[in-house]
């Protein structure tokens, strides 16, 4: 048995909190791609607030194009984890 305080505790404990670092699990995984289409979301939707005016229409439509493809993507994704 291993006593509370003594190296190898503490070594268990370093190994342990490294393997929940460097082997997450699926859930987080997903959680952090979803994350990141929510800020690909929130960045065109600032970028088309504050500069939309003086974009051409070309460059409006592909950030509305980006905004629409990372929505589907992340319904898609979401109803994908609620089943």
């Amino acid at each position: 048995m291993v006593q509370a305080g003594s190296m190898s505790d503490y070594s268990m404990r370093i190994s342990q909190a490294s393997s929940t670092i460097f082997a997450p699990s699926r859930n987080i995984i997903v959680e952090m791609i979803m994350v990141q289409f929510i800020s690909i979301i929130i960045a065109c939707a600032s970028i088309l607030v504050f500069k939309g005016d003086s974009m051409s229409s070309g460059d409006v439509s592909v950030f509305v194009v980006g905004i629409f493809g990372g929505l589907v993507f992340l319904t898609t994704l979401y109803s994908r984890i609620t089943r």
